[in-house]
This record gives structure tokens, C-alpha cells and sequence, in this order.
């Protein structure tokens, strides 16, 4: 259930994701996005990342941890993105960006090819089997070519479905990955579309340590990893403590103990991502 070609883009070591907004127009029926709005909007009305209060958060975060702009949105659907991107990097962190392009402009891929990116992978818009393919328009298309064409090493393009007509010929066929929705989030999908794994019992590992893959929302609360859209595992706030308290506290720890197979709620237990310890 695991794409490897994905797979192989996270490289180990701790990650923090950004998710720059709460709410998303791309329209993946693949993403639990609704879920993810509805938990978030409870909690704050913060409805996009704010540019100073990222670069509190990323001050408490230790160089050694890679940026990764992707999380449960759209990351350029906020206007302050590149300049997130262009902050992470200039204070030493690794980036990584996961993104369908919704929001970027060009002058935007500019100042990203200006960067050393490790990670920068496009999720194609679909033929409208999964996505709002409404936003594929001429702008689009066009910043679409320039990102083929310009020098960014590294680069995927991925689609999970048909690629959208108007893009199809446009991506070099030998630089497009094609392939299905492959995660249910946690068991968070319609079920009509990714079906939720049979529970893992007892001890289990990830085999991306996604538990150190960790998720900043717009309101400095950073919960579990990318598959915990509906706030099941919140470890903190980094506008209030540091990163290393992130994993000090109970919840992480009560995370690590269910892992290893202590009673009690673990959403990995539904993740594809989850390999169970006594597996033969």
C-alpha cells in the first residue's frame, strides 16, 4: 500500500510539516481535508499560518530538522509561503515541498529555484476523478511548464489517477509517476475510496518513524504526523515551548507506550504505515 517512489523522497531524519492553512480548495477526495477543518475550527480561528508566528515556531526547532511544506493543505494557498520557504532555509534547515501548485505564481518558482531544495515533489492534478480539475486553467498550465523547465534537481511529478488532459502533455512522460490513492489517513478516507486497514494488535513500528514527522498547524499546535487529520494525537504548541518538550510530555509518551503495545487509543494501529512487531 506504500509508494515506493514516494517512499523513497523521505529520507530519514525528523521532520517538521507545515500546514499553512485550514481549509483547502484543490478538492482531493482522497484527503480528509473536511475533517481536518471541522477539528481545527474548534479549537482556533486561525484560518492561515501567520508569517511572524512561523518564524517563532521555527526559532525553537533545531536545524537538524528538515521543513517540510505540505501537511493538510495546499501550502501556497497562504500568500506568505515563499517567504517561509526562503526563512527555513536561510536559518539552516533542509526543505522539502509537497505541493499541486495551487497558489504558487511565477515569480514564486523564481525564488524556489534560487534555494537548494531537497525534496520538491508535484502532485499533478487528475482528470477530475479525485480533484477539482476547474483549476487547471492557462495560468496553471503555464506555470507548469516552467517548472519543467527549469533546473531544479530532484524533481517528481506525481499523479494518483489519470493526469488532467490539459497537463498530460506537457510533463516529460519518463518524469511522471502515475499511480491510486494509497492511504486511508489513519482510517479517515470514505472508505469507497481508500479502504481502512484491519486494526494492528499489539506492538507496532512505522516504518517511516512518522512519530518524528511531525505537523505544525496555523495555530502553533503540532500534532502526530501527516496522517492525523482529525487531531487524534496533538503533542503541543510551539508558540509556547520548545521542540524537544514536544516529546518529554505525556502524550508522546503515552504514543511510544501504546507503539509498544500498551492498551489504550494509537491511530497507527489503523495506518498503512504501521508493520506489526511480530510480523513473520
Amino acid at each position: 500500500m506504500i509508494l515506493p517512489e514516494l517512499r523513497s523522497a523521505n529520507t530519514a531524519g525528523r521532520v517538521l510539516e507545515i500546514t499553512t492553512t485550514t481549509g483547502c480548495v484543490v478538492g482531493c477526495s482522497y484527503c480528509p481535508q473536511d475533517k481536518f477543518a471541522v477539528r481545527q475550527r474548534k479549537v482556533s480561528h486561525a484560518s492561515h499560518l501567520d508569517l511572524e508566528d512561523f518564524k517563532r515556531c521555527l526559532a525553537r526547532v533545531p536545524t537538524s530538522v528538515d521543513i517540510g511544506f505540505a501537511g493538510y493543505s495546499e501550502p501556497w494557498l497562504n500568500p506568505d509561503c515563499t517567504e517561509m520557504v526562503e526563512h527555513a532555509f536561510a536559518k539552516g534547515h533542509g526543505i522539502r515541498i509537497f505541493t499541486t501548485l495551487v497558489g504558487m505564481n511565477g515569480q514564486d518558482l523564481q525564488r524556489l529555484q534560487a534555494l537548494r531544495l531537497g525534496v520538491f515533489v508535484v502532485h499533478v492534478f487528475d482528470d477530475g476523478t479525485y480533484m477539482n480539475s476547474r483549476l487547471v486553467g492557462d495560468k496553471y498550465r503555464d506555470l507548469v511548464r516552467q517548472l519543467v523547465d527549469a533546473d531544479i534537481p530532484l524533481i517528481r511529478f506525481v499523479a494518483l489517477g489519470e493526469p488532467h488532459p490539459d497537463i498530460a502533455d506537457i510533463i516529460p512522460t519518463e518524469a511522471l509517476i502515475k499511480a491510486r490513492p494509497v492511504s486511508s489517513r489513519g482510517g479517515s478516507v470514505d472508505p469507497k475510496i481508500v479502504a481502512p486497514r484491519q486494526p494492528v494488535v499489539g506492538a507496532l513500528t512505522c516504518v517511516d518513524a512518522r512519530q518524528y514527522r511531525n505537523v505544525l498547524l496555523p495555530n502553533g499546535d503540532v500534532t502526530l504526523c501527516s496522517m492525523d487529520f482529525e487531531r487524534r494525537h496533538v503533542l503541543g504548541n510551539l508558540l509556547y515551548e520548545g521542540y524537544s518538550a514536544l516529546f518529554e510530555k505525556p502524550v508522546f509518551r503515552e504514543i511510544v507506550d501504546r507503539m509498544n503495545g500498551a492498551d489504550g487509543f494509537l491511530l497507527c494501529r489503523m495506518c498503512e504505515f504501521a508493520d506489526p512487531n511480530d510480523r513473520t
